[in-house]
């Protein structure tokens, strides 16, 4: 993948944005598009990819998996439709790899926090926290596609997402269940539904969060992370 993508463009894409409701999502032609025998370069196919998941992020996010097409997401992304399905298999393609780029990110930040913090699990849950929470203000669109869409995933890839969305559940019970050992934390504290309940109100609040709002996402953050903790301290 060519670097991450988003509603708001990011690393590794090169998309015009145009009025209206919705973003106009085009691949440039900031790079040589064609090699001497006609196909595209590896640079330019990369920045096509990047373009058709940026335009199925806001297909997805306005209209639903169900609804969203592959015809429309070619429209957003300006290529052809035979352009989409030479990167993608299927629409459930498309959405399997919007799933696997917000989890990999979560995950792998995730791993990096633990990593640097051995002791006080009171500053590792908060650091989880906050990491949840600014992803979902950085990646608005992919959560709401995560809890709202991922139900039209089957077979391997439902699996591995669901393996992947176990994954991040385990290491914020992994360090609650610490604190609990630890005597940190209280002691008849369920450490999984201590988990599943962080991760959901932090995802809820994709519904509520206004990043043009007074409040920043480090303020709800401030304000999440006493909640819990004032319910988990012994």
């Amino acid at each position: 993948m060519a670097g991450r993508f988003s509603l708001n463009g990011g690393a590794g894409s090169s998309l015009a944005e145009g009025g209206g409701s919705s973003p106009a999502l085009v691949a440039t032609e900031s790079v040589p598009s064609r090699r001497a025998n006609g196909r595209p370069t590896r640079a330019r196919a990369d920045e096509i990819k990047t373009a058709i998941l940026q335009a199925a992020l806001a297909e997805f996010a306005e209209r639903g998996f169900h609804a969203g097409s592959i015809v429309s997401i070619a429209g957003r992304a300006n290529v052809t439709r035979a352009t989409v399905y030479n990167h993608f298999n299927s629409k459930e393609d498309v959405l399997w790899e919007i799933q696997n780029e917000y989890l990999d990110v979560q995950i792998q930040a995730a791993n990096s926090i633990l990593s640097r913090h051995q002791g006080d699990c009171v500053d590792l849950l908060r650091e989880l926290i906050r990491l949840s929470l600014n992803g979902v203000a950085e990646y608005r669109a992919h959560v709401l596609i995560f809890y709202q869409e991922r139900r039209h995933l089957t077979g391997e890839r439902l699996k591995i997402i669901t393996e992947k969305r176990d994954t991040r559940v385990q290491l914020f019970r992994e360090t609650i269940r610490r604190g609990i050992e630890d005597g940190t934390f209280k002691p008849d504290t369920n450490a999984t539904i201590a988990a599943f309940g962080i991760l959901g109100m932090c995802a809820l609040a994709v519904q509520w969060f206004d990043p043009n709002g007074t409040l920043t996402i480090d303020d709800v953050a401030d304000q999440f992370c006493d909640l819990v903790l004032d319910g988990l301290l012994s």
